[in-house]
């Protein structure tokens, strides 16, 4: 079962995201986070199908928030999603566990 069912061809609503540190499960501070991306995939595929800037909602609560835009889910499947955080000394910090997305036909 998916973590999240959303409808082909929909731009709403947006995905939110608190990122945790894994080990301890609080909030992952991302004050010093250059850019956050959501990243999207077929769950059969390894190229991506979104991978786009996300906005930081709240750096202190780790809180994030990516907005379709027209086309991200035109494609009706199963996705599996992440987000992945470039911090400002250049090192890359992908998300743990991945979520599932699916996109159900109209």
């Amino acid at each position: 079962m998916a973590d999240v069912t959303l409808v082909q061809g929909d731009t709403g609503p947006s995905i939110n995201g608190t990122l945790k540190v894994t080990r301890t499960q609080n909030p992952l501070d991302l004050t010093n986070a250059d850019v956050v991306r959501f990243q999207m995939r077929q769950d059969n595929d390894r190229r991506y199908t979104v991978d786009e800037a996300a906005d930081v909602v709240d750096p202190d609560a780790g809180t994030v928030r990516y907005d379709w835009q027209e086309g991200d889910l035109a494609v009706a499947g199963d996705y599996i999603c992440q987000w992945e955080i470039t911090w400002s000394d250049g090192t890359i910090q992908t998300t743990e566990p991945p979520n599932t997305i699916t996109v159900r036909r109209q």
